[in-house]
């Protein structure tokens, strides 16, 4: 199928107030997105990545390239499974695939397991530390990918190129821990005052967290030390914590809208197949960069993240005033509390059930 123009694209995001952020009302050319991610098939990143894919096939935003970093599963299973996505998508011509870290600046496995014995055991999620590293791979639905290969360039030299090449133009939607954007600054700081905006799926504020010992949200957890990086620089910061995402539950109605749709797709099948789980965590984010008129409650905080190895690791540390007055330390960030569930869904539902689209 060739890209075409939705009847339920421009009009519809348009009619919900959903395409400012994406398409510029001066007629310019749509945000361009670099799409961060502890990418897996099906879960919350896949069906993130399928949605984006129809907005960039509609040109209601523009995705530069995937890089790919360690959360959710090991680097080497995680860019498998993106390859074969590209693949599934059609987009293997258009959207490159960069491999980023494979570990977290200093939480690698090891130091898990010091976790363990120190703070003790727990039954909350550990994302790829719940088994050791291995290189043996699983296959994705219907096997790997056949004739889409990695980029060469290193997923951190990407986001650095990307933005010098558009310079305040580029967003990066960052769902999985922030090693590569990290990286990215302390490799070129240059880039900092550049880079359009960064809107983050992670931390939690007043909620619980997730991750292994429940303090902290999942992606701060696995690499607090990066996020902090991220939260301590000074650009613009959408942060779409666990205090959101928690309030954002699929139903078993929605649920069934998608997969159960008819004519099915490649995607609403692989949805048929998954475990129904209630949260969307990184959808929400991509629908806060394209329809910003989603968000109910946003807040201006100062928000940075426990790097102390204690009970307390990866947890948000939130402030309503400047925890350092006359420093040069920026920690303030727009922090969602609150989003229109019903006009999200519509939009969510719509994007993953659209036919797959292949850009020629």
């Amino acid at each position: 199928m060739l890209t075409r123009k939705s009847p339920f694209s421009a009009l519809w995001l348009l009619s919900f107030g959903l395409a400012v952020a994406a398409r510029p009302a001066d007629g310019s050319n749509p945000r361009k997105v670099i799409f961060d991610t502890d990418f897996n098939t099906i879960g919350d990143d896949g069906q993130c990545l399928a949605m984006a894919a129809q907005l960039h096939a509609t040109k209601d935003i523009e995705l530069l390239g995937l890089t790919i970093v360690a959360g959710n599963q090991y680097l080497p299973q995680e860019m498998s499974d993106a390859l074969k996505a590209v693949e599934r998508l059609g987009l293997e011509n258009e959207l490159g695939v960069y491999a980023g870290a494979a570990i977290p600046f200093l939480h690698d496995y090891t130091s898990f397991q010091q976790e363990k014995f120190l703070f003790g055991n727990a039954t909350a999620y550990a994302a790829a530390y719940t088994n050791p590293p291995t290189e043996q791979l699983v296959a994705p639905p219907a096997g790997f990918a056949t004739h889409t290969v990695p980029q060469k360039q290193h997923a951190v030299d990407f986001i650095i190129e990307s933005v010098h090449r558009y310079p305040s133009q580029v967003t990066l939607l960052a769902i999985g821990p922030l090693t590569n954007i990290a990286m990215a600054i302390r490799k070129d700081p240059s880039i900092v005052p550049i880079i359009k905006e960064i809107v983050i799926m992670g931390g939690q504020i007043y909620a619980p967290g997730n991750a292994y010992l429940g303090a902290g949200e999942t992606n701060w957890w696995f690499d607090p030390e990066s996020a902090r990086v991220v939260l301590r620089a000074n650009i613009t910061r959408k942060i779409i914590p666990l205090d959101v995402t928690n309030t954002v539950i699929i139903t078993n109605d929605t649920y069934d809208r998608i997969a159960d749709h008819k004519p099915s797709t490649a995607i609403t099948s692989l949805f048929a197949d998954i475990e129904r789980w209630p949260y969307v965590y990184d959808t929400v984010a991509l629908a806060s960069i394209v329809g910003p008129s989603l968000d109910l409650d946003v807040r201006e905080l100062y928000v940075d993240v426990s790097c102390d190895f204690n009970a307390q690791y990866g947890k948000g540390i939130v402030s309503v005033e400047d925890p350092y007055p006359g420093l040069n330390v920026e920690t303030i960030s727009s922090v969602v509390f609150q989003i229109n569930n019903s006009r999200f869904f519509e939009l969510y539902v719509d994007l993953l059930t659209r036919a797959v689209p292949v850009v020629l």
